[in-house]
């Protein structure tokens, strides 16, 4: 993880706490997930969504869905027959904007594996993660600790203050471009964490 822009503090909290899409992980709110499950913003607006593959502008989204039903034939048995009691509607593209997923190490080798098949395609990120989600698992087995992430992607960097909780598992979208938006970053933060404010 890492922050965007020029920055004059290179601590470790900036990589910890900060997202590599600009997404604050309130760590706190994590601790009690199921490890032994996936992770995903599957019921979380605007973050998990389903496009549509026919009519005026899909064309797209219509090429991304072919090249998924490519991947998925080629898939091995237990993976196929996951993503299509998975899959509920046939005329739909999944599409997930979050770069906020978990992936515990029991399905690292089919992930792996998933990883290796869609390489074949240009299937672009956001269609790929569901793909791979859908996959390996049966939704209603995913956590539901990202369930309650806030997940508002038309904020400008000027209002994140005005979206953020201590109480979510995550809150996005927060720019941090100088020490003083860390700073005020920590601030918040510290609602849920009064340990962050031993940093200052």
């Amino acid at each position: 993880m890492f922050v965007s822009g020029p920055v004059e503090l290179t601590a470790l909290e900036w990589r910890l706490l900060y997202g590599r899409d600009n997404t604050i992980l309130n760590y706190w709110n994590l601790l009690q997930a199921d490890k032994s499950k996936l992770w995903i913003t599957d019921k979380v607006p605007q973050s998990w969504t389903t496009a549509s593959i026919y009519g005026k502008d899909s064309e797209w989204f219509s090429k991304q869905a072919d090249m998924v039903k490519k991947v998925v034939s080629t898939m091995p048995v237990h993976l196929q027959v996951s993503y299509k009691e998975s899959s509920t509607r046939e005329q739909g593209l999944n599409i997930c904007s979050s770069e906020v997923f978990y992936i515990p190490r029991q399905f690292v080798g089919d992930f792996v594996d998933l990883v290796g098949l869609v390489g074949k395609f240009e299937i672009h990120n956001k269609v790929a993660v569901p793909l791979f989600f859908m996959a390996m698992d049966l939704p209603h087995k995913y956590d539901s600790v990202l369930n309650t992430m806030i997940y508002k992607p038309e904020t400008s960097s000027s209002n994140s203050s005005n979206i953020y909780s201590a109480q979510a598992p995550a809150v996005h979208p927060w720019t941090v471009s100088s020490e003083s938006d860390f700073i005020k970053l920590m601030r918040f933060m510290a609602t849920g964490d009064p340990l962050l404010m031993e940093l200052f």
